[in-house]
């Protein structure tokens, strides 16, 4: 591959609705005077990792190459990018951590990059979930969603025996992070 050939990446701390920076990574963006682009919002999973780095991004740029801007939002509960942000996503699943991915979205509409007309949300893992929720709270905003291995049953992660999640993680970390069963 031709190094020269890739898609510029960018980083943007975006503002999002209720104040807090949130990073993103957006791989292709026109260049001035280039007309907006159809757009995938690609969302990591975890939740609880770090979703990019500066270095090559296979699925970003096989989508760049093929015309698409690729905006990867760093959605509160992200790791490395500080306590504060990393403990924002805490029972967040569905709610602020996806008003991010949306307002991920958003940020790139409004800098004239992204055709709000034609924009699909895909990730896997928690970006599935993520996926599944972007099409439940914000079906105006996707025209398609693509999840693989994505979390469609929550209470599922907290019994789930042949998951890689510790015992004493499911008992304890999940609920703080995610929600009490019952509390929550």
């Amino acid at each position: 591959l031709n190094p020269d050939d890739a898609a510029r990446v960018q980083f943007h701390r975006l503002t999002a609705r209720d104040g807090v920076k949130v990073p993103v990574w957006v791989t292709g963006a026109p260049a001035k005077g280039e007309p907006v682009k159809p757009t995938v919002v690609l969302v990591h999973g975890g939740p609880w990792v770090r979703g990019g780095y500066w270095e090559w991004e296979r699925s970003a740029q096989f989508l760049a190459s093929r015309g698409y801007l690729v905006v990867a939002p760093e959605f509160r509960g992200s790791d490395g990018y500080g306590r504060k942000l990393e403990r924002a996503g805490w029972k967040q699943w569905g709610q602020s951590m996806q008003d991010d991915v949306t307002d991920a979205l958003r940020f790139t509409v409004d800098k004239g990059w992204a055709d709000p007309k034609r924009v699909c949300i895909a990730g896997a893992s928690y970006g599935g979930y993520a996926t599944l929720m972007g099409l439940a709270k914000d079906g105006d905003l996707f025209r398609c969603g693509v999840d693989w291995v994505g979390v469609s049953d929550i209470l599922l992660l907290f019994d789930a025996h042949w998951s890689d999640t510790s015992d004493l993680f499911k008992r304890f970390g999940m609920s703080e992070r995610i929600g009490d069963r019952e509390k929550d």
